[in-house]
């Protein structure tokens, strides 16, 4: 298509927006998807009438405090006739803040102007048609625009581009054979009856090359835009999230994608993916030291193709493959050059709203039903007795750390009060819930209390209202998922209450209390805390064991927060005092610079740093666990994510610690900015608890 693409914006801060408009355009564009950028309105007008005269598609994003003031005059001035969309209407009413008549009045549109609202509808995107000519009006408002380019002006466009290109086959070049690859991945479409959808990312004009006078390539491999923005996705969560959004823009039966080259320790790789409703395999192709670019990425769309026919053929996606696996006898890897693959086979439900969203997400109007049988917003619960604060009480993450080390050492509430005997907790340990039934009270501290209000005061004391609402909404599950996982009848003891809790924590318990998060079919283990080091760890760097669900995982934006660096310095002879604490047998030596050793540890941070699985202290080799709670105890030691330097100059030892709290489970702070930026608290709990399912 020709277009122009105008903006009117403030500056710098909305750059990142414009970019993602420009990533969904360049599938469409003819030229580059560069915005000119205007000031004000006055000095945008002169380009929009130029533009008027030379281009058939002109795109204008205007920052959101002018948004829909500018949309209604250049409207007026284009001399559309205008009036009131009733469903847009309908949206905008349920907007409190606004009255019946700014809800009338941005409702009114040009008649017969395709429409992209977002869920409020208060910046609603649209194209209009003048003549030959269509004018597009998208707002640079971080929560709509994502909504506006996924659900309306990609479709858009796809409709208009599948309606104005006839059906034809690729021209065969004279001196151009088809592609071995692409013809038998073709005709295995063929035979499927399906049809694959291609995310329009660089690599995606190499493989309409290689497609070039191969017959029914065009009619079954479609391209259509990225509109996905990568926000904290790590590469391969990103490629397959861009496989399915091709996948659902399309309406094919799978999406794919490669990836832009990154950059790692180990090389340069692509991902390479393809997506179904219900699963998506990325595969990781790394570049060879003496290989250009482009044909590693050449080598890169030919392993695509061919995956893309594996999955049409219905085979098993395998785990890893090895460059010279011997049962593979054509293609890409069975090349004398051929890269290592690393190929993860991901587990994608089919409502589920991002790549990485594990659940299985019952249908939203349930939810909703749900919600009309509870109390109103602004209703409280029975108002109930807290019980009197205990001198050993903690929030719950540290009660669920302190638990983790230790074991449940609570019976259920009907048998006895005795400590148990303590069993650490295991994927089993929920197996022998009694029925799903959501409780109505919980006994906390020795005092029976509405069970809503409970989880509210838990979740006030780490959280509050500052939180948004998806983010408060991920933490009651997952606080609502210990609490059954713990088994012990909806008893416990030892957990810090607040005083008081804001409306805004109790409706997010409200509307979601009693979901819950199951792995094989037992409650999960869900533990939190306030800021990772940038990625989570996965339980067994930390604690030890493993739980599928409780993976590493990207949460880049805490790296942004207060608290996420620490500095802490020791001299050598506390040090040496805090060793010999924990075990005078140990021996440090002579020299201090050899007392202590990261042995090993996950990279969160860099190559250099990460969570600690393992240090030598002197000869001796302990948990990087039990490092910081038993050797540094008392030091305040934030974070098992550190790396240590002596400093010989002072005699002093420097440590670097990253993150606050033991870094598995879900990051507080990066579940709130994920909220900041759209996602829902499915979406949430699926980063961080990837493989569990949402159970209602």
């Amino acid at each position: 298509m020709d277009m122009k693409l105008l903006a009117l914006t403030e500056g710098d801060a909305q750059k990142h927006l414009l970019v993602r408009i420009s990533g969904t355009l360049s599938g469409f564009c003819d030229a580059d998807t560069a915005f000119a950028e205007y000031p004000t309105l006055k000095a945008l007008l002169p380009a929009f009438a130029d533009a008027l005269k030379t281009h058939t598609v002109i795109v204008l994003a205007i920052d959101a405090a002018r948004y829909n003031a500018t949309r209604e005059k250049l409207c007026a001035a284009l001399g559309l006739s205008a009036g009131v969309d009733r469903s847009l209407y309908a949206r905008l009413a349920g907007n409190t803040e606004l009255t019946a008549a700014e809800a009338e009045k941005l409702a009114r549109v040009p008649k017969a102007a395709a429409l992209f609202p977002n869920d409020d509808g208060l910046y609603t995107g649209l194209a209009v048609e003048k003549g030959k000519q269509t004018i597009v009006f998208l707002p640079l408002e971080e929560n709509a625009l994502s909504v506006v380019l996924k659900n309306g002006l990609a479709p858009f466009l796809m409709q208009r581009t599948v309606a104005a290109a006839p059906k034809r086959e690729a021209p065969v070049q004279p001196d151009a054979a088809p592609n071995e690859i692409v013809r038998r991945t073709v005709e295995q479409l063929q035979k499927s009856n399906a049809k694959v959808a291609i995310s329009s990312t660089p690599g995606a004009q190499i493989i309409r090359s290689l497609g070039a006078g191969t017959k029914g390539f065009d009619e079954y491999f479609l391209f259509t835009p990225h509109v996905e923005d990568k926000g904290d996705y790590s590469m391969t969560d990103y490629a397959a999230l861009l496989a399915k959004s091709a996948k659902e823009l399309s309406g094919a039966a799978f999406g794919a994608c490669i990836s832009d080259v990154c950059s790692a320790e180990g090389g340069s790789y692509v991902c390479v993916t393809v997506a179904d409703d219900k699963t998506a395999v990325v595969r990781k192709l790394y570049q060879e030291d003496d290989e250009t670019e482009n044909s590693f990425l050449h080598d890169a769309a030919e392993e695509l193709i061919e995956l893309i026919g594996e999955k049409a053929e219905g085979k098993g996606m395998v785990g890893i493959e090895i460059a010279d696996a011997p049962e593979r006898k054509k293609g890409f890897l069975s090349r004398p050059a051929g890269k290592a693959v690393l190929a993860v086979g991901i587990l994608l439900l089919a409502a589920a709203v991002a790549v990485s969203c594990y659940f299985l997400i019952r249908d939203r109007q349930l939810r909703e039903a749900q919600a009309t049988t509870q109390p109103a917003a602004t209703t409280q619960p029975v108002e109930t007795t807290i019980a009197p604060v205990l001198e050993d009480t903690v929030p719950i993450s540290e009660f669920i750390y302190r638990e983790m080390r230790t074991g449940v050492q609570e019976a259920p509430a009907e048998t006895t009060t005795a400590s148990g005997a303590g069993v650490a907790i295991d994927t089993t340990a929920s197996a022998a819930n009694t029925g799903d039934e959501i409780p109505s009270e919980l006994l906390v501290n020795g005092r029976l209390l509405d069970a809503k209000e409970a989880v509210a005061r838990m979740i006030e004391v780490e959280m509050d209202s500052t939180y948004n609402a998806e983010a408060l909404k991920a933490q009651t599950v997952a606080i609502y998922t210990y609490l059954k996982y713990r088994n012990t009848n909806w008893k416990i003891t030892g957990v810090t209450l607040a005083e008081d809790y804001s409306d805004e924590v109790y409706n997010a318990v409200r509307t979601v209390f009693g979901e819950y998060l199951s792995f094989n079919g037992a409650a999960a283990f869900t533990p939190f805390f306030r800021i990772s080091a940038g990625r989570t760890a996965a339980c067994e760097t930390v604690f030890g064991t493993s739980y599928a669900y409780l993976r590493a995982a990207d949460s880049i934006s805490d790296r942004t927060e207060d608290g996420y660096y620490t500095e802490l310095i020791f001299s050598a002879d506390d040090v040496c005092a805090m060793v010999s604490a924990y075990d005078a047998a140990i021996v440090l030596g002579e020299d201090p610079a050899t007392w202590l050793e990261v042995t090993e540890h996950d990279g969160a941070v860099d190559t250099g740093t990460g969570y600690v699985h393992t240090i030598r202290v002197g000869d001796r080799t302990i948990s990087g666990l039990e490092f910081v709670d038993t050797v540094m105890a008392g030091k305040n030691l934030p974070s098992p994510c550190f790396a240590i330097t002596y400093q010989p100059e002072t005699n002093e030892f420097l440590f670097e610690i990253y993150g606050d709290g033991y870094g598995v489970g879900m990051s507080q702070r990066g579940a709130d900015r994920m909220a900041a930026t759209g996602a829902e608290y499915t979406e949430i709990l699926s980063r961080y608890y990837s493989g569990a399912q949402l159970t209602v």
